[in-house]
């Protein structure tokens, strides 16, 4: 819902449930602390397992609803677990490195990569493969699509130039 400023004057906004905005981050603070509390008195397995996210933590009020029925549990989960991505295949790595090579520009790689968008742990396996002229840091993928481009043809082109084609 929107509201048009003049109804808003001399009102500060309100947080979630109503609550000024100072309260809700004082409760958050809070909930946090109370949080921190209870990962410090898990044992190391059980922080292995919520680390590798094997294991979740749970909402649970402690008050239980009207007519004593007990808690209620609300299982709350903060982070989908991280699957470990699938290894990239060594035919698919073989290939795009043995494509690349007979590429003579740098345009050319760049095409190469941008028509097959490789997803990034292929990408960082061709970069190994493809050898030490490329750098496999990177913190994104059009990073690692230039130092590839930069680290093969754009490095045989550079090379070209600077000796003027003495060894061509």
């Amino acid at each position: 819902m929107r509201r048009h400023a003049d109804d808003l004057a001399g009102e500060p906004p309100a947080g979630p449930g109503g609550r000024e905005p100072a309260e809700v981050c004082a409760l958050a603070a809070s909930a946090l602390r109370e949080a921190a509390r209870l990962v410090a008195e898990l044992t190391p397995e059980q922080l292995v397992e919520l680390a590798a996210g094997r294991a979740r933590f749970a909402y649970e009020t402690t008050a239980g609803p009207p007519g004593g029925a007990g808690p209620v549990t609300v299982p709350t989960q903060l982070r989908p677990a991280r699957r470990a991505p699938a290894a990239p295949s060594s035919d698919v790595v073989g290939t795009a490195v043995l494509a690349i090579r007979e590429l003579h520009t740098p345009g050319e790689v760049a095409e190469h990569l941008g028509r097959h968008r490789y997803p990034v742990p292929t990408l960082k396996q061709i970069a190994r493969a493809l050898g030490p002229t490329v750098s496999t840091a990177a913190r994104n993928r059009a990073d690692l699509e230039r130092n590839i481009v930069e680290g093969t043809a754009g490095y045989r082109t550079r090379s070209a130039a600077m000796s003027g084609g003495a060894w061509s």
